[in-house]
């Protein structure tokens, strides 16, 4: 009776049996995909099949050396070469649900790959670099502020702070007198920095003052109390493309998805029925051609 060790035991126990001698080169060029490396019945399995299998694992183990889950996937290919063969001798393909299931699953994988190829030949490198060209001034990060603060231990110190710049003082000033964060010797000026850049309740004020206003109240951080003051407000330019390459290939790949959809329903007739099988009224969607 064949025996179905556990992956993790298989991985294990070909850590060591496919570890290179000492003094073994450690890297070696890929085998061809086409290569024999077991026949079972006269079935031949392939480094292919060998290298698809592997692709099916989960990620711990699909990342893994080749040459550490070689044996135990050919193993396993084996196993599922017999199980397969005995299968079809028992005329299993022609179970209802066996074709029933093999039917989707025929389905899934022309879709997914009619899709997938539609989108890989047109969403290549140079299209990606070219919609970002023409987007890129509305992919702009968002505005970004330069703000002073004055950073104290007390939420009574920072009303205090705000009622001496209520009164007149400089900012600046009392941010080298009494601040206790590291830009006290700027005067408090932390520079330009987007939303992000801070905590939210530190960016929530500072994003919400117009330029050269103060927090009318103090902001409590895990730092201690902020008192605000907004320097200068402008817009950030547009992000890198390495930045939004992947996020602009996406979009597109669904943009070119809807519209193939949208193609295809435009040229077929679809009808709808209820469930019990009467037609809908007004359910037919389109007409071909």
């Amino acid at each position: 009776m064949t025996r179905f060790p556990s992956l993790r035991a298989l991985v294990l126990g070909l850590t060591i049996v496919a570890m290179p001698h000492p003094g073994a080169a450690q890297t070696a060029p890929a085998p061809d995909g086409s290569v024999v490396v077991a026949r079972v019945n006269g079935q031949e399995i392939l480094v292919a099949d060998v290298r698809e299998a592997i692709q099916a694992l989960p990620d711990q183990y699909r990342n893994l050396p080749m040459e550490t889950l070689f044996t135990a996937m050919v193993d396993q290919l084996i196993d599922r070469q017999l199980m397969v063969a005995r299968a079809h001798a028992l005329k299993l393909g022609d179970d209802l649900e066996v074709k029933r299931t093999l039917r989707q699953l025929e389905s899934r994988v022309l879709e997914q790959t009619y899709l997938r190829r539609i989108v890989e030949g047109r969403v290549t490198d140079e299209a990606v670099r070219r919609r970002y060209e023409r987007d890129k001034n509305t992919l702009s990060g968002g505005k970004k502020v330069r703000a002073r603060h004055i950073l104290v231990k007390t939420r009574d110190e920072a009303v205090a702070i705000l009622r001496e710049i209520s009164r007149g003082k400089d900012f600046a000033a009392l941010a080298q007198e009494k601040s206790i964060g590291p830009s006290k010797t700027q005067g408090g000026d932390l520079g330009f920095f987007t939303r992000e850049a801070m905590l939210p309740a530190f960016s929530n004020v500072a994003f919400s003052l117009k330029k050269g206003e103060v927090s009318r109240a103090p902001v409590q951080t895990q730092y201690g109390w902020h008192v605000i003051k907004v320097e200068d407000i402008q817009e950030a330019g547009p992000p890198p493309l390495d930045e939004v390459k992947d996020d602009l290939r996406a979009k597109m790949g669904d943009e070119l998805v809807e519209a193939e959809i949208k193609r295809l329903r435009g040229d077929a007739k679809v009808e709808r029925f209820t469930m019990q099988g009467k037609p809908m009224p007004g359910a037919s969607e389109s007409k071909p051609r």
